[in-house]
């Protein structure tokens, strides 16, 4: 007996901790994570999420970014909150650093939905509550009930369509603004289902840690891709590629003034394998492609490796597992045109690229693929000998641009049979091989562009302000995304679907002040690590309103000018300087330090542009320009160029002039038009070439003769005034399809949209009767649109950018002028009493464009943001056209002005 009364109390006591320990332990395992749903896209856990959406934050960014409909909603509530009841609390105080969880789902119609869990452990937090569950039924008016799901009471909270639904359990709250995702949390507790997140024994450690910074994001990839394919238009874009890119990602976030960056790692479940898995002990090797990726490439993916067949192997193992029908691709091409991937990749060196070129309306994206090659000579031997096995039935085609070779391979997807759907967007591949670089066209034209801005050292790596950013980012990253924004919204519009693709116009504004972003992978064992950043060196949108222009120079003339300033370089220095022409006639050569450099007397007003011209093949370049009976060419120090000024031989005055080049290999053709239609065509030493002698069209010009080289063919283009447009071959003789009846007067130039073939080239006419006609170089009419005339005295103007990509159509009504888009979709009006108005169009980028309205009655002009901001809070005092100039790197506009008597340099803030 005694010895069972001294052994109960030892199993009392060994029960009573067994039964300690359990529930104890069932307490200690529990916490925020297990309230997570397997459903979740996204996990955000702050460290301070009141201060991030307040309505008093300074950083630029936020500031812009909280404009967004979402955000300022978000930040709003927080201030309700945050004075409520009796001198206000502070919510910063409530939820403490790490007590909050936000879970991001996918909610109806393609939305996102929210589900808060939050760690409530003091009786602050609890009285807050309290607080606020008073503040939601006795000051918003809503309506509270109750209901039972799996045991488990669920509070709500309704007025009108916002419905609030949470739950108390233990120590934690569980809230949504989605009652389902309250559902879908007690579910994943009742059922112990693990989540993405905590079933991943790399995270579970690292979801332990204290979180730095702005807080923690974590990513399920699986869920995002679900979510990705209700954004985008599913026939333009595979967003199924999300999936298989890794499995998690966990990311700190920090936030500065211009910068948000997310820096941590994704991780590769070792069961599967996934696109990253090709990396896995790949060295990346840096990024020398950034020396020839175009200004104006909007998307650029960029992949480095120290050794491309390890990359490709594993590359192949990814195909096997997810995409067999890639490697049949490759099969495909060996064996039908005997491509040998040894061999090829014998040349491959360490890093390969896709430029994805600023959207041009109605046609293809322009693309470039590009190689890092490790021999020049063995790898055009290889394309060469691929382009003729691809086309066996004709001659090798190819074509010479600026002294380089473009030759066409006619196999479809070359880069993406090679490297994946990433690569994709080829039907035919154009290619040029450079020194250290292959590189890959979907259009010829494409190609053509790129060697004029590596000529021009219009690259990433020559932006002052590209490569400030770039120089943030990781060159040595095996797998990099970047994106330049100012032309990212043309792309996105086509890829978005109609819903999102309305968002993006809607709040355009504001994510337009976003100018970069970068997504980097860097390979570190059975990991990678990630960086994402985007840069918003942008202005604050609440302080974009008009600006006081600053003097910068000014040079005074004895008489008036009577021309705009034209800009031309110096071949010594590189410098850009301008011509002017005064009211006497002289034309005089401004230097880059405002001073009269040079004085060339001429007896007559200029009537075209000034080229520059490399007459003699030897970098030394001479000024070319028309006066109304006189071609003149002219050198640096105002000596003519022997045999000029040459005239014409009629007597009727030259209406424009023409600089042709045919393949920009400096053997130049040079083109009047008199005032009735006459056109000659010489070679530069003035000697008229067969058939042009002169060729005589009916109605008089309306714009100067342009060539076009599309493919093999060349157009020679010519609009009159009668409405009938030309196409000519280079011997003067009709092209088919032309010429081509507008059936109405057309007064302004045409605008022409370079394509990959003469189909896909568009012309665009503006009728002086509101008629908006694009054709194509078949003599095809391929669309029309139409302005309503609603007065008679009312006309019309289409006018080009100053990079020919875009124009504009200005209506001109009593009152009033109105500017309209390519789609004749009214862009902004301002009010105006002027009728003999001039208009110049200025794109520096996607979003960065601009429009002159001048009236030289009055000699004054003003310039307008395409968005129909003003710039200029008074008048620039001119009667002639300026010149234009976009520093990036310091986001201002610099203008150059025939100011009345006076040359001036003027700087204007975006």
């Amino acid at each position: 007996m005694k010895r069972t009364l001294i052994i109960l109390p030892v199993l009392l006591a060994l029960i009573g901790s067994g039964i300690y320990f359990y529930f104890h332990w069932q307490y200690a395992s529990l916490s925020k994570w297990s309230f997570v749903p397997s459903s979740s896209i996204m996990v955000f856990q702050p460290t301070n999420w009141p201060k991030l959406l307040s309505s008093d934050e300074e950083r630029k960014i936020l500031v812009n970014l909280k404009s967004l409909p979402e955000l300022n909603e978000i930040a709003a509530s927080l201030d309700s909150l945050d004075s409520l009841i009796e001198g206000g609390f502070n919510i910063e105080k409530i939820i403490e650093p790490n007590d909050l969880l936000i879970s991001v789902h996918q909610g109806a119609n393609a939305s996102l939905a929210n589900l808060y869990i939050l760690e409530v452990s003091g009786l602050k937090q609890h009285d807050f509550l309290a607080k606020g569950v008073k503040y939601l039924t006795e000051v918003e008016g809503f309506k509270a009930s109750t209901r039972l799901y799996e045991g488990y009471t669920i509070s709500e909270y309704k007025k009108g369509d916002v419905q609030l639904a949470y739950i108390f359990y233990r120590n934690y709250l569980i809230l949504s603004f989605s009652p389902f995702l309250v559902d879908d949390a007690i579910r994943t507790l009742v059922n112990d289902k693990e989540n993405p997140y905590t079933k991943n024994i790399a995270l579970e450690s690292t979801s332990q840690q204290v979180v730095t910074g702005e807080g923690r994001l974590y990513i399920n990839m699986k869920e995002l891709n679900r979510l990705v394919q209700h954004f985008v238009n599913p026939t333009d874009i595979d967003g199924s590629n999300l999936k298989w890119l890794t499995d998690l990602m966990y990311l700190d976030l920090n936030v500065s003034d211009e910068d948000i960056d997310f820096a941590g790692f994704s991780y590769l479940d070792t069961a599967n394998i996934n696109y990253l898995s090709s990396f896995i002990g790949v060295k990346g090797t840096g990024f020398e492609m950034k020396n020839v990726v175009p200004d104006h490439s909007s998307l650029v993916i960029h992949m480095s490796f120290e050794d491309v067949t390890q990359w490709h192997n594993g590359l192949k193992n990814f195909w096997r597992k997810h995409k067999p029908s890639q490697l049949t691709r490759i099969g495909e091409i060996e064996n039908k045109y005997g491509f040998d991937v040894k061999k090829f990749y014998d040349f491959v060196g360490d890093e390969i690229g896709l430029f994805v070129l600023e959207s041009k309306r109605n046609l293809d994206r322009e693309k470039i693929f590009c190689i890092r090659h490790k021999d020049q000579i063995r790898a055009e031997n290889y394309l060469e000998e691929l382009a003729k096995g691809s086309n066996p039935d004709t001659a090798f085609y190819h074509q010479t641009y600026a002294n380089r070779v473009i030759g066409e391979i006619l196999l479809d997807e070359l880069p993406g049979r090679l490297f994946g759907d990433p690569f994709s967007g080829f039907p035919t591949s154009y290619y040029y091989v450079s020194r250290d670089f292959i590189f890959i066209g979907n259009t010829q034209h494409a190609l053509e562009v790129l060697i004029d801005d590596i000529d021009m050292e219009n690259t990433w790596r020559k932006s002052v302000r590209t490569n400030s950013f770039l120089e943030s980012t990781n060159d040595d990253a095996n797998l990099s995304v970047y994106i330049k924004s100012s032309g990212m919204w043309g792309l996105m519009a086509n890829t978005l679907n109609d819903k999102w693709g309305q968002y993006i116009e809607d709040n355009k504004s504001v994510l337009k002040q976003i100018e970069y972003g970068v997504m980097q992978f860097t390979g570190v064992d059975n990991k990678f690590y990630t960086n994402v950043a985007i840069q918003h060196p942008g202005h604050l949108i609440e302080s974009q309103k008009p600006q006081e222009y600053e003097l910068m120079a000014l040079i005074g003339f004895d008489k008036p000018l009577i021309s705009k300033p034209f800009a031309v370089r110096n071949h010594n220095d590189k410098t850009l300087e301008f011509m002017i022409q005064d009211s006497t006639f002289h034309l005089s050569l401004i230097s880059v330090a405002n001073q009269v450099v040079l004085d060339i007397p001429l007896t007559e007003q200029i009537t075209s542009p000034i080229y520059q011209v490399d007459y003699y093949k030897n970098g030394k370049l001479q000024y070319l320009f028309s006066t109304s009976h006189e071609v003149h060419i002219i050198d640096r120090t105002g000596t003519y160029i022997p045999d000029y000024p040459q005239k014409i031989k009629t007597s009727e005055k030259i209406e424009f002039l023409s600089l042709i080049d045919y393949d920009n290999s400096k053997n130049y053709r040079i083109m009047v038009a008199t005032q009735k239609g006459y056109y000659y065509l010489t070679d530069k030493a003035g000697k008229i070439l067969e058939g042009w002698d002169p060729v005589k069209l009916k109605g008089e010009p309306v714009m100067a003769g342009r060539h076009l080289r599309v493919q093999t063919l060349d157009y020679m283009i010519f609009l009159q005034n009668d409405g009938l447009a030309y196409g000519l071959n280079r011997t003067g003789t009709p092209k088919d399809g032309f010429p081509l009846d507008l059936k109405s007067p057309i007064s302004s130039p045409l605008h022409i949209q370079k394509g990959a073939s003469p189909k896909t080239t568009e012309l665009a006419a503006m009728t002086n009767n509101g008629e908006l006609i694009v054709f194509n170089l078949l003599g095809d009419v391929i669309r029309k649109g139409q302005l309503r005339k609603e007065d008679p005295t009312e006309n019309y103007q289409l006018v080009s950018s100053n990079d020919g990509d875009n124009f504009v159509v200005v209506r001109n009504k009593k009152g009033s002028i109105e500017f309209y888009g390519e789609d004749l979709e009214l862009l902004f009006s301002i009010n105006s009493p002027g009728e003999q108005l001039m208009y110049q169009y200025y794109a520096f980028g996607e979003d960065n464009r601009i429009v002159i309205v001048i009236d030289p009655t009055k000699k004054e002009a003003l310039i307008y943001h395409l968005d129909g901001r003003l710039l200029n809070s008074r008048p620039i005092k001119t009667g002639e056209k300026m010149a234009v100039m976009y520093h990036e790197s310091n986001g201002q506009y610099e203008l150059f002005v025939s100011a009345i008597d006076t040359y001036k340099r003027l700087k204007l803030k975006r």
